[in-house]
Formats: structure tokens, C-alpha cells, sequence
């Protein structure tokens, strides 16, 4: 159960996420939680992917929370986001003959408070980062 800072927390993420142009649009269709499951590399496997969009150069979308956005892709390799990410991809790929572009939509935690505070929910990051291989 959520404490009501938590859950008006969850709501701001929403909204944030909700207002940005190429999130929006990234979300605008699909499944949530989809599963793929399929044998791959010899094994029996399984993974749940936070948001499969079948619009081309859409595919496959995973949700991460970030203290700071600004060092986003040094938390991206601090804690290997892009090995599940991958995973997913590979699963994905397996089970339905299609290699999907991902993208992985960052939304700010720590900023919200004080976009809360002030009313000013601008993001500074209003185009797409393009990450290379890490």
C-alpha cells in the first residue's frame, strides 16, 4: 500500500512522463507488462517488459526513476540498465522474428519536488538522447 506522498509522487511521475512529447508518443499504444517467454541460448526464459509499442521505430519501452536525470547514462552503467534491456530485445526478437528498436524513458525523482514546490514543470530535456553501446 502507498502512503499518500507516495502515491501523489507516483501521480507527478505520470504526469511528467505524460507531458513529454516523445514519451507520450512512445506509450500512445501497445501492452503494458508484456510478457515474452521462449527458449533462448538453451535455456527456458522469461521476461516481462514494461511496454511493447507495435508502431514502427517505437518497439519496446522500459520505465526507470533516476535521482538526478542530468547523470542519467552514468546510471545507466552503474547498474546495467541496458543488460535487462537487451534481454528483452533478444526475448522479444525470439518470439516474434522482429528485432525492436528500445527506448528507456528517465523521469526524475528528486527535480519533482521541486517542480511540485514551484508549479514549473519544465524538463530541459525536451529531444531524445541517444545513448551508444556503453
Amino acid at each position: 500500500m502507498l502512503s499518500d506522498a507516495q502515491a501523489a509522487l507516483v501521480e507527478q511521475m505520470a504526469a511528467s512522463v505524460g507531458g513529454h512529447v516523445f514519451a507520450r508518443e512512445l506509450l500512445s499504444d501497445g501492452v503494458a507488462e508484456g510478457v515474452a517467454r521462449c527458449d533462448y541460448a538453451g535455456n527456458r526464459c522469461q521476461a516481462r517488459v514494461d511496454w511493447i509499442n507495435p508502431i514502427a521505430d517505437r518497439g519496446i519501452v522500459d520505465l526507470k526513476t533516476a535521482d538526478e536525470i542530468d547523470s542519467f547514462e552514468l546510471s545507466m552503467r552503474a547498474f546495467g540498465y541496458l543488460h535487462p534491456v537487451a534481454f528483452y530485445r533478444a526475448l522479444v526478437a525470439a518470439v516474434s522474428c522482429h528485432v525492436l528498436p528500445v527506448h528507456i524513458i528517465a523521469v526524475e525523482k528528486r527535480e519533482l519536488r521541486r517542480c511540485r514546490e514551484t508549479g514549473d514543470w519544465f524538463t530541459r530535456y525536451e529531444s531524445l538522447r541517444l545513448v551508444e553501446r556503453l
